[in-house]
């Protein structure tokens, strides 16, 4: 697929698409030469490069969302590939800005239990968001997160069934990309998880999120990143 997109392209591109990945995700696709797509869920900004023509300059047809920080309108213009670095970075920014940025829809409690979940977690190697976690890793989360798939649904009542049903939707994505996301995704993703189930309350906690389950994949996941030791050999 790679050799389908002009070199100059690539070059430009590769270094944000390793630095960056924790924001965005490449969508593989035969329509465009590269679509980029906003990670969050709730989200349809986009970046695409539709096309790319070499007349008096070399240029690519760009359609982005949002146009800009004034505007969220889908944006459609042609742009010399030597600003392209410029026009992916203005994007880019534009998304870091929405994730910084305070807001009256922001979950401030959802969050505070997620930063909380994630900070016990020491990621420290240069890789994290690029490479997989390890095989066996792998397996113990999704041991976890079976449990959880399997047994949340007992708790549900009529008043948190959307947030029980929104658990097993997060639960369901997480175990289905856990060997095709990065170690930095599945730890915020999982984050996200234990942090959506402490916000139901101590019963859930105690249930899904006891100490010693949690401390094995926390100290599992630490020592391989840190030193490469795995707990569970």
């Amino acid at each position: 697929m790679k050799k389908k997109i002009p070199l100059q392209i690539l070059k430009t591109l590769v270094p944000f698409l390793k630095k960056e990945s924790s924001m965005f995700e490449i969508i593989p696709q035969n329509q465009f030469l590269i679509k980029i797509v906003d990670k969050d869920k709730n989200s349809d900004f986009h970046f695409i490069i539709e096309d790319f023509k070499n007349e008096s300059a070399f240029s690519v047809l760009v359609n982005r969302k949002p146009e800009s920080d004034l505007a969220t309108k889908i944006h459609r213009k042609w742009v010399n590939a030597d600003l392209l670095e410029k026009e992916f970075q203005s994007w880019l920014n534009i998304l870091e800005d929405y994730d910084n940025i305070k807001s009256i829809f922001d979950d401030n409690i959802l969050e505070a239990f997620s930063n909380e979940y994630y900070s016990e977690f020491e990621i420290i190697d240069e890789d994290a968001e690029i490479n997989p976690l390890k095989i066996k890793q792998i397996l113990l989360l999704d041991e976890h997160l079976e449990k959880i798939q399997n047994n949340i649904e007992k708790y549900k009542t009529d008043i948190n069934e959307v947030e029980i049903d929104d658990i097993i939707c997060e639960v369901i994505e997480l175990r289905e990309n856990l060997t095709k996301k990065s170690k930095k995704w599945v730890i915020k993703k999982l984050s996200v998880v234990w942090a959506k189930i402490s916000k139901q309350g101590p019963v859930l906690i105690k249930e899904f999120l006891s100490e010693g389950s949690k401390y094995l994949i926390k100290e599992s996941v630490k020592f391989i990143f840190e030193k490469g030791i795995d707990l569970l050999h």
